[in-house]
Formats: C-alpha cells, structure tokens, sequence
C-alpha cells in the first residue's frame, strides 16, 4: 500500500513522521508543499490544514494519529517503535511525547503576535529559566536522567525518543526569531538524548545532507 506525506518544507509536528517510515525502512513519498503553493491547494484539501497522509485510497489528517500509526508500522531491531501490543507502554509513550508537545502551545502562540519586538520579547521569556517552554525542558531533562537504557521510554527506541529529537533540536537553530541558539544549554540529559540518536546509522545517513538550516540541528 503507497504512503504519502504532505507537510511543508520543514520540519515541523510532522518530523517524527518521516523520521520513523524512515528507521523502519517503509517506502513513502515525501510531499514538500512549497509556501506560494498552499494557498492555491488549500481550498482543495478537506480540512485545509497540513499535515496529511495519504495511504492507499484513503487520507488522514492529525500529526498524533499519524505519527502513531507511522511509528506502529516501523520497527526498529526488529521492534516497533509504537508498541501495540503493550498497552501500558503504549501509554507511557503517549505521557512522554504529549509532555514534549507541551512546548508547542507557546511556541505556536507567539506566531500571532505582529509586533516584532514583542514576539521576540514573548520567546525570549519562554524559554528563560521559569518561562513556559523552560520548565518542560526541565521536566523532560529530569526524566532522561532517570533512564537507565538512554531512551526516552523503556529499554528501546520509541517514537517518545522521535518527538523529543525532532521538537526539541531546532529550537536551538536560530529560526525562531528571540530563541538564543544556547536555549538547551543545561540540559545535559537531553543533550546526551540528543547525541544518542543523532548517532544511530539511519538517522545519521537521513540528516547528512540537511535541506535546509534548520536540519542541521539533527546532526
């Protein structure tokens, strides 16, 4: 059955999409909708909002639902990363990447606010220590150190370890305009994380041509 994914070109929500059709070794078409493009394509597209996947005849929207489906037909080892048959575990990824997610609410918010200055202003405090985006890189680096394995759940690589690298890495690319580069300075755990999974032999060869600045925060 064919796979399509269709995002922009970046990494985005859906990163940890590509990221485990890719460790899994499931073929899919990578669709890249260009910025000038989507206006025209929108007003065909259901929900007119991106991410989409296309499987066979069939088109499903929400990056959750699709990075758990992605990430329960790839395995990595010979294991998958979303562990259907352990609904315990199961749960446990979900905690652990819905608190990673956490740090969308005010990265997403300051996308509204016009004023340049005040954006700036607004991300700057979000990731400072006590701001909002600060204190779930805390928590999230305080449970990477509890991990006797590495990963982020259990003893092998889960999609909780997908949303961690994909979210957290480009926040420090200089992208987002009042987030200094050094905003995960401190963080030794999800450094460490970070170093763990960047080195693994698909994820090393998938990032070694980044597509754009904001990729080369995988390597």
């Amino acid at each position: 059955m064919s796979i399509k994914v269709v995002y922009f070109p970046f990494p985005g929500r859906v990163e940890p999409v590509r990221l485990a059709l890719t460790l899994g070794g499931v073929a899919f078409e990578d669709e890249r909708v260009p910025f000038e493009k989507w206006g025209s394509m929108k007003e065909g597209v259901a929900p007119k909002q991106l991410p989409l996947m296309h499987i066979g005849d069939k088109v499903i929207g929400q990056s959750a639902a699709l990075m758990r489906y992605a990430a329960s037909i790839s395995k990595f080892e010979g294991r998958p990363l979303y562990p259907t048959d352990d609904a315990l575990l199961a749960l446990q990824v979900d905690e652990f990447v819905d608190y990673v997610s956490e740090m969308f609410g005010p990265l997403g918010a300051s996308f509204k606010i016009e004023d340049q200055a005040e954006k700036e202003a607004f991300r700057a405090k979000a990731v400072a220590e006590g701001g909002d985006i600060h204190k779930w890189l805390s928590y999230i680096d305080s449970l990477l150190g509890k991990s006797k394995s590495g990963f982020a759940v259990g003893d092998h690589l889960t999609l909780a370890d997908l949303a961690t690298f994909c979210w957290f890495q480009p926040l420090k690319s200089g992208f987002f305009d009042g987030i200094p580069v050094t905003c995960l300075d401190g963080f030794k755990n999800i450094e460490a994380h970070k170093q763990k999974i960047a080195n693994l032999p698909t994820v090393k060869a998938y990032y070694a041509e980044p597509k754009m600045p904001l990729y080369k925060t995988y390597q």
